[in-house]
């Protein structure tokens, strides 16, 4: 399985959007527009910065390019969070574990977003959002959405996932 790290592409993005957040809209009357706009400006950016840096097997001709598959990969001991299931309209809870933590080989992760507690004003990136998608010791966390820390995982380009 061909995994090409890609922490370096992902830090570049984080910092490019967060430096564009703190300095250019955080302070704007309109909250609600900036961070709709800030959001469409985001994803650009990642498709600029992030998609186009992966090489595809192949380049797919046009628009039918999938999404990358993205891996967070946790370092030894890590911190995670898991998400605890709420009704619908409820606040989202990360306190399904206390002190809960994860190696490499433990979990598979799909990199989701970034993910910061408060909004505004200021935003720091300072988890990666994921989606587990293994995690043998907890099946039943398998499709729930966890939090790790940057400083405490790497993410990887999974180069083979679209031809399975």
């Amino acid at each position: 399985m061909a995994m090409r790290d890609i922490t370096e592409l992902m830090n570049a993005y984080r910092e490019c959007s967060r430096n564009l957040w703190n300095v250019y809209f955080s302070g704007r009357p309109d909250i609600g527009g900036s961070l709709d706009a800030f959001e469409q400006i985001r994803h650009l950016l990642f498709e600029s910065l992030v998609v186009s840096g992966l090489s595809y097997e192949g380049e797919a001709e046009g628009e039918d390019i999938p999404p990358p598959a993205l891996r967070v990969v946790p370092r030894e001991r890590a911190l995670i969070l898991i998400e605890r299931p709420s009704g619908p309209g409820e606040a989202g809870y990360w306190d399904q574990e206390k002190d809960m933590v994860v190696g490499p080989d433990d979990i598979k992760l799909a990199f989701v977003d970034y993910f910061d507690f408060s909004q505004v004003p200021m935003k720091e990136f300072q988890y990666y959002l994921c989606k587990i998608q293994r995690f043998p010791s907890h099946a039943d966390y398998q499709g729930r959405e966890a939090l790790l820390e940057v400083s405490d995982a790497k993410v990887f380009h999974d180069e083979n996932a679209g031809q399975r």
